[in-house]
């Protein structure tokens, strides 16, 4: 599939090869879909943790759970500082700072088999003054979504993409601003303006977002960028493709509700890391970005989920195309 990314998108490989982080303390399970969750000074891996016949379509048989991991000489190793999160997939990760309290915000997606061979699918969040104190009621439910996230602006509003599951192709993101985190507590009911709109550009993509950053070019502008995915399925082969993606922005185009029309630039793709197992065979190809982590200049750290097996890593320059 690398090459239809490269048709399509222009896309250009990393030099390097990526490689795999194992997560020490699970046994007989497998990691995937991480988040890198950056605050007070402190690095902590929220990932997915699941069998590998774990599958949502048999509902006596699909137990998912979010875990924790901290990382100690270069080892990443569960935590028992941080209560898990049961039949809870994917987390999402966010810093906020109100005028009385400040803290970070974490989520998952909740899915039940509602009928055979149908699903439902929650976005849960949660709050706490950090992760080892979260409150474990969530503070707002976004129904019928996944693949939400959420960034604080430094006007203090918050950036969110959600991604609604609708008849408008494969899937598609939607963004809003909010106000503040208890708008959040009523939108499935409210009728937001939408600042902007991200759709497949080929008529079986879909696209997701899976990371907000706020950005700093070296003049000083200011940029919001998106990390996300874009996927293609593959029907004639049973395969489902998956490529890592970047998108941005300027935040005074956001602000002035003026954002253009948002093409992907693809920054990694299965290829970039060894092959391996795979859930089940159509997942193969698929990279699942989590985070983008900082590590000096223009280079970042992309974390991702690997066929929804395992967890890779690889270094990239200038992933948002800044400089």
């Amino acid at each position: 599939m690398t090459s239809k990314w490269i048709g399509r998108y222009d896309y250009d490989a990393p030099d390097n090869m990526g490689r795999i982080v194992n997560i020490g303390g699970i046994s007989g399970k497998d990691t995937y879909n991480p988040s890198l969750c950056q605050y007070d000074g402190k690095n902590i891996l929220a990932l997915r943790c699941e069998d590998r016949a774990s599958d949502i379509y048999d509902g006596n048989n699909y137990h998912p759970q979010i875990m924790f991991a901290t990382e100690n000489d270069g080892n990443w190793e569960l935590t028992g500082e941080i209560v898990g999160f049961d039949m809870l997939e994917d987390p999402l990760f966010c810093k906020y700072s109100a005028e009385n309290e400040s803290g970070v915000i974490f989520g998952g997606v909740s899915a039940c088999l509602v009928r055979e061979g149908e699903f439902e699918v929650n976005t849960n969040l949660y709050k706490g003054t950090s992760l080892e104190t979260l409150d474990r009621t969530p503070f707002a439910i976004i129904n019928g979504m996944k693949d939400e996230r959420l960034l604080q602006l430094p006007d203090g509003r918050f950036l969110l993409c959600k991604r609604p599951l609708d008849d408008n192709g494969m899937g598609r993101v939607v963004a809003h601003v909010l106000n503040n985190l208890d708008e959040l507590k009523s939108i499935n009911h409210a009728t937001l303006p939408v600042v902007f709109e991200i759709q497949g550009p080929y008529a079986l993509d879909w696209v997701g977002i899976n990371n907000i950053y706020l950005l700093t070019d070296k003049n000083g502008a200011k940029w919001v960028g998106l990390l996300g995915h874009i996927a293609n399925n593959d029907e004639a082969n049973n395969q489902r493709h998956y490529a890592a993606t970047t998108y941005k922005f300027k935040l005074d185009d956001l602000l002035n509700g003026s954002v253009g029309q948002l093409e992907p630039t693809v920054i990694a793709t299965r290829s970039c890391f060894e092959d391996g197992p795979a859930k089940i065979d159509e997942l193969a190809d698929v990279v699942f970005p989590g985070s983008l982590e900082h590590i000096d200049g223009n280079r970042y750290r992309l974390w991702a989920g690997l066929s929804d097996t395992r967890i890779g890593i690889i270094e990239i320059d200038d992933p948002f195309r800044l400089n």
